[in-house]
């Protein structure tokens, strides 16, 4: 990865929908060249989705993160297509320390979040969950 395709992720970033052209405007290169580099950074895995940023004047609804502790001798690998498959979690992130997974839900209420964690702890791989409620959203 170069200093261009830094401008094109940071660009994309900044805004996923902006023009092929305005891409490479940025990057200064051809809109050809600029369509190859972001095909090459798909396929590479670098780039693996475009999402949308929401009004944030719409309702919060509920948000939390879970600290998962596996059971001994697990690992997280088996354990991430289960979670997937949960609806609500909206981000997974292996860790290190005594702490082996940090995932984020998302719900419409407390309820939502509650029915996530019960999935959750439900896992035969998992030895113990920690909630931690989001109060307030500063950033993202």
């Amino acid at each position: 990865m170069d200093d261009k395709d830094r401008v094109l992720l940071d660009s994309l970033r900044k805004d996923a929908r902006r023009t092929l052209v305005g891409l490479a405007r940025d990057i200064g290169l051809s809109r050809s060249a600029t369509q190859e580099r972001l095909d090459r950074l798909v396929k590479a895995g670098v780039i693996r989705g475009f999402t949308i940023v929401e009004d944030s004047d719409r309702p919060a609804g509920a948000c939390a993160h879970f600290l998962l502790r596996h059971q001994p001798g697990r690992t997280c690998v088996p354990l991430i297509p289960k979670l997937r498959r949960i609806p609500g979690i909206v981000a997974l992130h292996s860790v290190s320390g005594a702490i082996d997974m940090v995932i984020r839900a998302e719900g419409a209420d407390i309820q939502a979040i509650e029915g996530v964690r019960a999935a959750i702890a439900a896992l035969p791989e998992v030895a113990e969950v920690t909630t931690l409620m989001v109060l307030d959203r500063h950033l993202g």
